[in-house]
């Protein structure tokens, strides 16, 4: 999927509102930051825990007029239960994404690259 530039949300009195591919991802972003254990790759590899400045993240979306795609490249500390923190992503960004801009997540596909262990995972987390 890619980040589409702008979409047409709603049209108020003869004028557009449009939401860029980033804005999305940004709010993606800030959404999964609250769920322990998840982190999100970089596209050059490696990986960076959500809400740390990484450059490229494994983020990308489509976004429609109404509707919007989530794909997501993860990694996950070891000792987390994949398909809880799964359903918890998913539904974050689902809220979130409605609540800030009217649009309708549809998908949100996500793919566990790579686990680490707890202290690596604090590690990374406090730097």
């Amino acid at each position: 999927m890619e980040n589409n530039e702008n979409t047409v949300v709603e049209v108020i009195d003869n004028g557009k509102l449009t939401f860029d591919g980033q804005v999305i991802s940004k709010i993606v972003d800030m959404a999964v930051k609250n769920v322990e254990g998840v982190a999100i790759v970089r596209s050059g590899g490696g990986f960076s825990l959500v809400g740390k400045s990484s450059g490229s993240l494994g983020i990308n979306v489509e976004v429609g007029e109404t509707e919007v795609a989530v794909d997501l490249r993860l990694v996950l500390e070891f000792g987390k239960n994949a398909r809880e923190k799964y359903a918890e992503v998913k539904a974050l960004i689902t809220d979130q994404v409605f609540t800030m801009t009217g649009l309708k997540v549809v998908e949100v596909n996500a793919k566990i690259e790579d686990v680490v262990n707890s202290e690596t995972f604090k590690e990374l987390s406090d730097k």
